[in-house]
């Protein structure tokens, strides 16, 4: 059996309720594999670590007018289980009503807000629940509607302040750097 996946009572996994690779290297290990992605705009900066049944998703935004300054940052935590306290589960594959009744159950448990956001299709939806924080994806088969993508997201944090720049987003930035210098210097050879 893989890694334990539970749901904080603020918000979060594992006891990460704040963005930090360096939290999520620490508790998680390293990850299996690593996407990095930096849009033809030079405006977003994504970094994708994939673990056996949990990929993180980080994303780095940069201001339109000096793409060398970040403005804020996301964090989303996709899985195929997720533990919504040290019982109850949910997970990819099951019937969504009763995936709606456990997240219920937990947001009355955590005295949290119940409402929700909706959006439905043809053929697939989702519910945002805690404010957007827990996001699940449905597929429609026949008449069942079955859960396809679970995410817990963490609220985005603005990179506001000079001094806010810690290690940890300066190493970043040096990728973006990295990823930015070879692709130009790239693009000049060719032409």
């Amino acid at each position: 059996m893989g890694k334990k996946y539970v749901l904080n009572k603020t918000q979060g996994i594992n006891g990460i309720n704040k963005i930090s690779l360096k939290k999520i290297i620490e508790i998680f290990s390293y990850p299996k594999d690593v996407e990095i992605l930096l849009d033809i705009n030079k405006i977003t900066l994504d970094i994708k670590l994939l673990y056996d049944e949990l990929s993180i998703l980080y994303s780095l935004i940069f201001s339109v007018k000096d793409t060398s300054v970040p403005e804020s940052q996301f964090l989303t935590f996709v899985l195929k289980k997720l533990y919504l306290d040290e019982r109850l589960n949910i997970k990819i594959g099951d019937d969504l009503r009763t995936v709606l009744s456990k997240i219920k159950k937990i947001l009355r448990k955590y005295n949290k807000n119940l409402d929700f956001k909706y959006e439905e299709d043809k053929y697939s939806g989702r519910y945002l629940f805690d404010d957007g924080n827990i996001d699940i994806f449905f597929q429609k088969y026949k008449n069942k509607k079955i859960v396809d993508d679970i995410m817990i997201s963490l609220p985005y944090e603005d990179i506001l302040s000079d001094n806010y720049i810690v290690d940890e987003i300066k190493d970043i930035m040096e990728i973006k750097n990295k990823i930015d210098s070879f692709f130009w210097e790239s693009v000049q050879n060719f032409v």
